[in-house]
């Protein structure tokens, strides 16, 4: 019989049957995160209520109370903000907190829950005192809910709480908006930037600092365990190209690097009308592969990563191919069809994106600037054309956009409103 290797997609399974709760984070967990990555932010808060320090030593502390000597006290990490006990959210009258977050793709062909990458089409989510409210601006806006149930005021919840997890975030004086340009369902990554957004916002509310390596590597832990995989919250955080994986063990974490992008390099995007759930693709899944799809795989990611850093950009047409997920939820639509179609007219390589149904194609990245001269943007207008053609072709009604990779991931803001 033929060999395989197990292919373990099922703990990662997300049902997600409505729109409100295709972007509810599932594995509520934050408090465990943050005490490993908050220092005296989470273990001095947690210990305050049983533990009280003396300068004295232990005589002076008495016969119930315990002594800390200042060697036991947790570092403070630069991330901590002193907030009082009357100023538990880092949010003035008159403030607006702004994070903003970019699409994902993920996977990239061979990459299975492992690769993605950022494009330049974002989501804003804006945090002001007032009544609280949920107000939806562009995706979703007639679907997602408006009340404490939005997935992202959950989020902004649970981010708080991993810094405060004795003290829930109070909403009843915080006012929600929601700028939503990524298409949902669409395998661009909305859900993870919900996630990640309103995790960011908790944290910032907490007095974390997002631009703080530390912060960001708590926001990884705390987005890539809702996920359940860190393929789109990887590069929704830090941007860029990244390659992601956990370290399992006692103590399991997530670690993400980032892989060099050509300058120049363009993103095809075609955008089927019809939504698809991933929870649905991901079911459709084998549970076991054979190993020689797993070698498959293995050999083009490795060579894939290899293109991105060394500019070698031919090699894509064969290192973005993929055995394992592609044939399967590739299946409802023309994605052969359209990948032939972007190859056909030069895409370095073509793909499906996250659990699809958006179809991406590379172009560009010799070193031309698409600021500079037409011929970058030439390329991608004929790739993008020659993808929406075999499209109408088969029966399959979309848009195409020209994007770009985006080097910025998260970004948190905080600004006075203008009057």
């Amino acid at each position: 019989s033929t060999a395989c290797v197990p292919m373990l997609v099922a703990p990662q399974t997300r049902a997600r049957p409505t729109a409100s709760a295709r972007h509810a984070p599932q594995h509520r967990r934050p408090a465990a995160r943050a005490a490993r990555f908050v220092g005296a932010a989470g273990a001095a808060r947690a210990r305050a209520a049983t533990t009280t320090a003396s300068a004295g030593g232990a005589d002076a502390a008495g016969p119930n109370k315990v002594a800390v000597s200042r060697h036991e006290v947790p570092p403070k990490w630069s991330t901590d903000t002193c907030l009082g006990a009357d100023e538990r959210v880092s949010l003035k009258q008159g403030e607006k907190l702004t994070v903003t977050v970019p699409a994902t793709s993920a996977n990239m062909g061979p990459g299975f829950d492992s690769f993605g990458f950022a494009v330049d089409l974002e989501n804003d989510l804006i945090v002001e005192r007032g009544p609280f409210v949920v107000n939806i601006v562009g995706e979703g806006e007639d679907s997602l809910p408006r009340d404490a149930t939005n997935a992202i005021v959950r989020a902004v919840q649970d981010g708080y709480n991993a810094v405060y997890p004795d003290a829930p975030l109070a909403l009843d004086d915080l006012a929600f908006t929601s700028v939503n340009r990524i298409p949902p369902a669409r395998g661009l990554g909305s859900s993870s930037a919900a996630l990640v957004s309103g995790l960011a916002a908790g944290l910032a509310l907490a007095g974390q600092d997002l631009a703080a390596p530390q912060t960001k590597q708590l926001l990884l832990q705390l987005a890539a365990d809702a996920e359940g995989h860190p393929d789109n919250v990887a590069p929704a955080i830090y941007g860029g190209f990244q390659v992601s994986i956990n370290t399992g063990g006692a103590h399991p974490q997530w670690v993400t690097q980032r892989v060099g992008m050509p300058q120049g390099l363009q993103a095809v995007l075609f955008i089927p009308q019809f939504e698809s759930l991933t929870a649905e693709t991901r079911a459709a899944l084998p549970t076991t592969i054979p190993v020689a799809d797993a070698v498959h795989n293995i050999s083009r990611a490795a060579m894939l990563v290899n293109s991105f850093a060394t500019g070698n950009m031919e090699a894509l047409r064969y290192a973005c191919q993929d055995v394992i997920h592609q044939p399967i939820r590739g299946q409802a639509f023309p994605l052969k069809e359209l990948i032939a179609a972007a190859l056909s007219k030069g895409a370095h390589g073509a793909f499906l994106s996250g659990a699809g149904p958006t179809v991406l194609a590379l172009t560009g990245g010799h070193g031309s600037d698409v600021h500079a001269d037409t011929m970058v943007t030439f390329l991608a207008v004929e790739v993008a054309d020659a993808m929406m053609d075999a499209a109408k072709e088969n029966g399959c009604e979309g848009r195409t956009v020209i994007s770009s990779p985006s080097i910025s991931g998260v970004v948190c803001t905080k600004e006075e409103c203008k009057p």
